[in-house]
């Protein structure tokens, strides 16, 4: 926001003028940046960095009600005087709103009888100090007026209106509009427009069309002063790849109030400079006019707050003078907020205003007293922190990658249409054709992580990351915080003497780290269970099931994919979710004494059919065992004569120990014949 200090000047009345120079940081101290400071003749220019919370810093008056709060002073609104004739506006041109959800309010004003000319010098040097090109005088009447009021405005050739009027409705497929730069743009359904009876002859709160701008020969005006809602002018904006003065103040909000206020200002300015009839009356679309918000602001909470004594009275004129209204009564005051200040909604808001008024640098620094308690972490957190060092000792490395994907990419990591993984929560408004979707999934981000090491000459990978997944649900959509990890290349370096075999990253290292991580968690309960995923190799896949339910994916990326994505390579990817992985998990410690008597270990060679997991014949072990079972661990997998075809042979080692006491052969041997029977049983299982 360009800011005229003379013209700033004028709006307010102080007894003694200050210093332009003294007020970068004074500005500073209202919340207002000053970005650049220009001399300019014998006039001072500032450019002022405004928050987007602060509609009314978008004008003069904002910045001069700020200006005249902080000194003390009056603001002095340009007194509007017009001479209206008749007919009255109505009979000559009409407003409608279609979509009142497009239109909060319009107000449309009728000059007639213009002769559209140059400006005079002093409007000229003010707009162009403040960045603006003049084009006649009736534009740049609306130009001025909305560096003045910060409302945005448009003014109309009323005799090229088809049908004498506008109406404020959506976009509809296949209209075109050729805007004042001269650009034929091609609307996109729900666009915000301003039509005829017959076509589109603006874009609301952007940009006006070529057929109706002001001419020499323009001798009807209608001006247009609106509130349009801030959504659908930033959507109609970011469409076209569009953004102007009026898009950028109507964007953030402004003041429904004010829009009156302007027009009228505006149709003035017309009158007095092109030499216009002002028709009698508006046409003022309004139907929901709001009252004003109250809030309620205790005194001695602000003083608590603010840590100094700040006087009920000083209080009160401050929020005065910033346009509130207070209503004192006692210990608890109810403060009416002004229109133009939508962004105060409670009372620490109206504590924030006095504190900017009242001067930050009067609030003495002081230390606050609390009484301090002991802290603890939440389990998610200790949770999230113990998976990230236990990867990063496992030797990966973490990466973070853009949470958002597009549906092309979860086709070309393999995840079908139909999956679950694939049900991504599209963007209303994505920035870009590369990220529509929010990411159900971790996997082709890390996927992309790995291409791009490829390309780069990097083929040795083994990264994770931590993130949120997000996936459309029955009713809205779900978000998960999940870990995925993905390997590729040598698990080792500088392995001379080691067989080629045993430096690569296969299916065992991805599952060894996937075991780490629930050791560290001490998750108990849980297994691998195979399972055929479209973007894992058949026969290289498991899930992981905690609890009886699965949480998680690990194994080998599918041949197609690594085709791909060009890897050339074989890679190893895993999934798991980390929520039921924190209630799994126990984080007490537990001590185990040393065991006092010796455990005695057997070997059991168990044939099964090849479909039979190892991870079944150990679950049957530990089911019949009892608690005289120490550990089940299988060594060995063997195929081959004796052992029939279609079968594989299990070598599985067993520790019994009885912590009170030496066990006997015999009660070993007893454990054995009920583990082979509950075995052949249960599995169909033979003994070698």
């Amino acid at each position: 926001m360009r800011v005229l200090w003379s013209w700033l000047m004028e709006l307010v009345d102080l007894p003694t003028p200050p210093d332009p120079a003294e007020w970068v940081e004074r500005f500073a101290m209202l919340g207002l940046g000053v970005e650049a400071v220009e001399r300019v003749g014998d006039d001072w220019v500032f450019d002022l960095e405004t928050t987007t919370n602060r509609p009314d810093w978008t004008g003069m008056l904002g910045i001069a009600r700020e200006v005249a709060a902080a000194c003390r002073g009056r603001l002095r609104l340009p007194e509007v005087r017009l001479k209206e004739t008749d007919p009255p506006a109505f009979q000559v041109a009409w407003v409608e709103v279609a979509d009142p959800g497009l239109c909060y309010r319009y107000v449309g004003r009728v000059v007639v009888d213009v002769k559209v000319g140059l400006s005079p010098p002093w409007m000229v040097e003010r707009l162009e100090r403040c960045g603006i090109r003049s084009i006649n005088n009736v534009v740049d009447v609306t130009n001025y007026v909305m560096l003045e009021t910060g409302q945005p405005l448009h003014a109309f050739d009323l005799d090229r209106l088809v049908g004498g009027g506008v109406v404020v409705r959506a976009a509809r497929a296949g209209e075109v509009l050729v805007t004042l730069d001269g650009v034929e743009r091609r609307l996109h359904p729900g666009a915000l427009v301003i039509a005829d009876r017959e076509r589109v002859v603006a874009l609301g709160g952007v940009m006006g069309g070529l057929d109706t701008e002001i001419r020499a020969e323009t001798r009807r005006v209608l001006l247009e002063s609106a509130w349009f809602h801030p959504a659908a002018v930033r959507r109609t904006a970011r469409a076209l790849g569009m953004r102007t003065e009026g898009s950028t103040r109507h964007e953030r909000g402004g003041d429904p109030e004010r829009a009156r206020f302007a027009a009228a200002r505006a149709a003035q300015l017309v009158q007095e400079l092109a030499g216009g009839r002002v028709l009698r009356g508006e046409l003022d679309f309004y139907p929901d006019p709001q009252p004003g918000r109250r809030v309620l602001l205790r005194p001695d909470r602000m003083r608590r707050v603010l840590g100094v004594q700040v006087p009920d009275s000083e209080a009160a004129d401050i929020l005065e003078r910033l346009g509130f209204q207070v209503e004192r009564a006692g210990d608890r005051w109810s403060v009416t907020v002004p229109s133009h200040r939508r962004d105060v909604e409670q009372e620490e808001d109206l504590i924030e205003e006095v504190a900017r008024i009242f001067g930050y640098d009067r609030i003495p620094e002081t230390l606050p007293v609390e009484i301090l308690g002991v802290g603890s972490v939440e389990p998610a957190v200790e949770a999230e922190r113990r998976v990230r060092q236990l990867l990063l000792r496992a030797g990966l490395s973490e990466v973070l990658t853009l949470s958002l994907v597009r549906e092309a990419d979860l086709d070309r990591a393999g995840i079908p249409r139909e999956h679950p993984l694939h049900r991504a929560v599209p963007l209303r408004n994505p920035l870009t054709q590369d990220h529509t979707h929010l990411r159900p999934t971790l996997l082709p981000c890390l996927l992309e992580v790995l291409r791009t090491n490829r390309a780069r000459g990097n083929a040795d990978v083994h990264v994770f990351e931590v993130g949120r997944v997000f996936r459309t649900a029955s009713v809205g959509w779900e978000e998960l915080k999940v870990v995925g990890m993905a390997q590729m290349g040598r698990s080792l370096v500088g392995t001379w003497n080691l067989p080629q075999e045993a430096v690569r990253t296969s299916f065992h290292h991805l599952k060894g780290v996937v075991e780490s991580l629930l050791e560290a968690l001490h998750v108990e309960d849980w297994e691998l269970r195979p399972q055929a995923l479209p973007w894992l190799h058949p026969y290289r896949a498991a899930a992981l099931w905690v609890g009886g339910q699965p949480v998680g994916w690990l194994g080998e990326l599918h041949p197609e994919v690594c085709e791909r994505y060009d890897l050339r390579d074989r890679a190893y990817v895993a999934e798991l979710q980390l929520e039921p992985l924190v209630r799994a998990a126990r984080w007490a410690p537990q001590y185990r004494p040393l065991a006092y008597t010796p455990a005695v270990e057997r070997d059991l060679a168990v044939v099964v059919e090849g479909s039979v997991p190892a991870g079944e014949v150990v679950r049957v072990v530990r089911e019949v065992s009892g608690g005289l079972l120490e550990a089940c661990e299988p060594f060995d997998v063997y195929t081959g004569p004796p052992v029939p075809e279609g079968h594989k042979s299990v070598a599985v080692r067993l520790r019994f120990r009885d912590p009170a006491r030496t066990l006997h052969s015999e009660e070993v041997d007893r454990l054995l014949d009920r583990v082979r029977e509950a075995l052949r049983e249960r599995l169909g299982a033979a003994f070698r």
